[in-house]
């Protein structure tokens, strides 16, 4: 097996991980806990869709093109340029994270990530929240999940 198709699923698994299972933010408002996760958006697809509000579907589209970035990124111990794809959406969606969660943008795209605010699936499981300052560590894993995959994209599958 070659080092490229080796970074490949290490990169797709990572993302995996932190699409489904960590959170990327968490917040306490009157003595709950919400969390930004992929989960989160889900859940909220229903107020999305049903808001009407076309650019708020817009980014939510994108989010959920995002969210496969994983299933890309495992694909591409096959095809160099697929992992390429999944992986550059998942480097996007994690720098927009790390730099909304840390005030490097502008509110009118930060409060996109809003679209993630969801409760606990199943409280203390469903999502891990390990914060690591602002943010948590499913943004960093999201992040370090598509460098992995651009590496291994790269390096191409042989």
């Amino acid at each position: 097996m070659g080092a490229g198709k080796l970074f490949c699923i290490i990169g797709g698994i990572i993302t995996l991980l932190a699409t489904f299972l960590f959170s990327f933010a968490s917040v306490e408002i009157l003595g709950v806990t919400f969390y930004l996760y992929y989960i989160g958006l889900l859940r909220n697809l229903g107020l999305i869709f049903g808001g009407g509000d076309m650019v708020v579907t817009i980014v939510a589209i994108v989010f959920l093109v995002c969210m496969i970035s994983g299933f890309l990124i495992l694909v591409g111990a096959k095809s160099r340029a697929v992992a390429i794809i999944g992986s550059i959406l998942a480097i996007l969606l994690g720098s927009l994270l790390l730099l909304a969660l840390y005030g490097a943008l502008p509110p009118e795209m930060t409060m996109y990530i809003l679209l993630f605010f969801n409760d606990a699936l199943v409280p203390g499981i469903i999502p891990l929240d390990i914060a690591l300052g602002t943010a948590s560590l499913g943004t960093f894993l999201f992040l370090g999940g598509g460098v992995l995959g651009l590496v291994g994209g790269i390096m191409g599958p042989d």
